[in-house]
């Protein structure tokens, strides 16, 4: 089943639905005010990859790109590592980033 994106003419929602193939696009409505004055539109291609092709990519940046020339650059990419896994772990991520950092987490005793 197709993917489409529409735009709620009464409010200007923007939302994205999936359509069946003997569905009509004029059976949608919109999720936040429930209107059915939608108007379908031209969405750009979506490539949908594993989460292991996000993590090798991520990987293969890492390996190019050398050590963080900060924190702050390190803090990014360990939230764009975070972002990359299916489940969205960037808040994680970046706690157990900060926990080492200062020197907690790791064998203090928790």
């Amino acid at each position: 089943m197709p993917v489409y994106e529409f735009r709620c003419q009464s409010c200007g929602a923007r939302f994205a639905a999936l359509v069946g193939m003997t569905a009509e696009p004029d059976d949608e409505r919109c999720p936040k005010c429930g209107g059915a004055d939608v108007g379908r539109l031209v969405s750009r291609f979506a490539r949908f990859r594993s989460e292991d092709d996000r993590i090798d990519e991520m990987a293969d940046r890492l390996e190019a790109m050398g050590e963080p020339d900060s924190p702050a650059e390190a803090r990014r990419v360990v939230r764009e590592l975070g972002k990359a896994m299916d489940e969205d772990m960037a808040d994680e991520m970046e706690e157990m980033f900060d926990e080492d950092m200062s020197g907690e987490g790791v064998g203090d005793g928790d």
